[in-house]
């Protein structure tokens, strides 16, 4: 890389103590300290106003981190490789986009990190860092919440109305609506009172319990069943556990006739299908309970609408012949897919398509030794469908 080339960084959010903790030590064995001091240098310079810089040489940052091309090189592939750093280049100047790291709980759990960084520092460091991010509950069930509504002290106010929308940055987050027969309200009505904790009855509760009924497709009886059983000592819902009984439930299922292997699609059948339909479709076998639970986890994070997910699996699987990856590479596709605010199956397939476009127009750079990651710019198995996308229109 020229040092007199130059970069500009753009970020999507400002980092918090709780990123920085979880980079420091879950991160950092899996990277290294030099690939550590080239984070957080990266993050320091850039506008917290507005998410990015202005140009920079790279001979910048070999001064600044005392480090030589080919050390700066590795260290920005080891962030690449992890999901922390994503580079472009025009082969004549180049743009970092910086991303937040991973949540502990979706590091541990959901990532192919975990066993790396077991290996790395060994059972005994390991159990001591998850402990460090645990947070564990108290347990309120013999008090009752006296607190105050902000409404009980505070009247309406009519006569100046305020407008902060072009003061303070604003991150939009859209809430994920699945419309299916499931109701959830029923379900919490059957309930006896003294198991119904106050959170169970939020939007975000409600939310989640009907994702999972949709996911797993369980009506209200059988969910209250599978509920009960996975309530925490103060009633409030284990959700994690909810979640493991209701795969139980569904692998134990009499399947109907096994499923065909298609590929045929249009555009209504994103907009109608079931996830799970889905993969049943493009592999023709019925979708094993640690595929749904993926799905599930999708769908949880209330990123992208079902039709949008739809697409989105469908192109992950073709991509990767079929096979189910683990939740982190959505999760990277998703990312971009929600910063390019694609909200429908046509905007999907016409991302897609532009993506591929601009890569095959532009002269693809060398660099040795990437490491592959999740691209969403292959899309040779959409030409078809594409094709009659266009005809319809």
């Amino acid at each position: 890389m020229d040092p007199y080339a130059t970069f500009k960084l753009i970020a999507s959010r400002n980092l918090d103590h709780d990123h920085r903790a979880i980079v420091s030590l879950l991160y950092l064995p899996l990277i290294g300290p030099e690939a550590l001091s080239l984070y957080f240098s990266l993050y320091a310079l850039i506008d917290r106003s507005h998410l990015r810089t202005k140009s920079y040489p790279h001979e910048f940052l070999y001064d600044l981190l005392n480090l030589s091309k080919t050390r700066l090189n590795q260290a920005r592939e080891k962030l690449e490789a992890v999901g922390l750093l994503e580079s472009y280049t025009n082969n004549e100047d180049y743009i970092y986009e910086l991303y937040a790291p991973l949540s502990a709980e979706m590091f541990i759990k959901d990532s192919p990190f975990a066993p790396y960084l077991l290996k790395q520092i060994g059972d005994e460091r390991f159990e001591e860092l998850i402990e460090l991010f645990k947070i564990k509950r108290f347990q309120l069930g013999s008090y009752e919440n006296i607190s105050k509504a902000f409404s009980d002290l505070f009247k309406p106010v009519y006569d100046k109305e305020i407008n902060t929308k072009s003061m303070y940055l604003n991150t939009k987050i859209n809430r994920l609506t699945i419309e299916h027969d499931f109701n959830v309200e029923l379900l919490i009505d059957s309930l006896p009172e003294s198991f119904v904790h106050s959170s169970t009855k939020t939007k975000r509760g409600k939310e989640h319990l009907s994702q999972i009924a949709y996911v797993y497709n369980i009506d209200e009886s059988t969910m209250k069943d599978l509920l009960v059983k996975s309530l925490n000592d103060d009633t409030s819902i284990d959700f994690e556990a909810l979640s493991k009984a209701c795969v139980n439930y569904y692998a134990q299922q009499p399947k109907d006739n096994p499923p065909k292997k298609t590929t045929g699609y249009d555009v209504d059948y994103f907009k109608n299908v079931h996830p799970v339909t889905i993969v049943e479709d493009l592999t023709g076998m019925s979708i094993p309970s640690s595929d749904l639970k993926i799905i599930e986890k999708i769908l949880n994070r209330n990123v992208l609408k079902i039709e949008v997910v739809n697409v989105l699996i469908a192109f992950v699987l073709k991509e990767l012949n079929y096979q189910f990856p683990v939740f982190n590479y959505f999760e990277k596709i998703m990312a971009q897919w929600k910063r390019h605010n694609i909200e429908t199956a046509e905007e999907a397939i016409a991302f897609i398509k532009k993506q591929k476009e601009v890569r095959s127009a532009a002269k693809k750079p060398t660099v040795k030794n990437r490491k592959e990651l999740p691209e969403d710019i292959k899309v040779d198995w959409l030409d078809d469908y594409i094709k009659s996308v266009e005809r319809e229109e």
